[in-house]
């Protein structure tokens, strides 16, 4: 039973393994190929596994910024797996804690968009769900250490190409995001201020206050919103009918 299980979680990791491994083999090409050490491009990958921030990470680490900006920045960046664990929580309440944190260290976007479905039908079943998720970290580190292997030997005007992975990867994921009025103006905004910010040479500073300002204008916007269509229909109920 629990080897039919854990084949089960491969089975779901392939598909997300197979999207891993070139992304990944990309980020060890960029940090080998800008002067940092293969065993600490893979150390990066190993310890923190965060996907685009750790493209970000680094891009903020060559560019000499602050040790606490470029913290904050990527602490902010991750902030959205706060409501993944939150969103799987009750799901996952019967489990031992230890499993909780190995399942933890292994979420991601992609593995928590395939949990959450699961998690409505009943209890993960636990030996599915760490291989799963395992499986994935696994195929996020090899292909840090492919990239790493072989980035001395790309030329600097391929990996300057690869480094457009990153933002390619952020306009990816604005555009799965939910589109409504309120998230196109929180996306605008942060763009502006960040832009802004970029030109007054605020370094990534401008990154924090652009995703706060934008964030925090998307929520009034919806909250303004939503009060007025209350009120809007408290007023209709009001009305006597005839």
């Amino acid at each position: 039973m629990r080897i039919s299980a854990v084949l089960a979680g491969l089975r779901d990791a392939l598909p997300i393994m197979l999207a891993y491994i070139p992304i990944a083999m990309t980020f060890g090409v960029l940090c080998v190929s800008h002067g940092i050490p293969w065993l600490l491009t893979v150390f990066i990958s190993v310890w923190v596994y965060a996907g685009g921030a750790q493209f970000m990470l680094v891009s903020l680490a060559l560019s000499g910024v602050s040790v606490l900006s470029a913290v904050l920045t990527v602490l902010l960046v991750n902030l959205r797996h706060f409501m993944y664990g939150t969103a799987l929580g009750p799901a996952f309440s019967l489990w031992r804690e230890a499993a909780k944190w190995l399942f933890a260290f292994g979420l991601t976007d992609e593995v928590f968009a395939v949990t959450s479905g699961r998690g409505r039908t009943g209890v993960p079943d636990v030996w599915r769900q760490v291989p799963f998720a395992f499986a994935c970290y696994g195929s996020w580190v090899a292909g840090t250490a492919i990239g790493g292997a072989v980035g001395e030997a790309v030329p600097s005007g391929v990996a300057d190409v690869l480094g457009f992975a990153l933002p390619a990867l952020f306009i990816a994921l604005l555009f799965s995001c939910p589109r409504s009025v309120q998230h196109l103006v929180a996306a605008l905004v942060g763009a502006a201020l960040a832009t802004v910010a970029n030109l007054v040479h605020l370094g990534s500073l401008g990154i924090l206050v652009g995703a706060l300002t934008g964030a925090t204008i998307g929520w009034g916007w919806q909250a303004t919103r939503t009060r007025r269509a209350v009120a809007a229909r408290s007023a209709a109920d009001a009305v006597p009918k005839e």
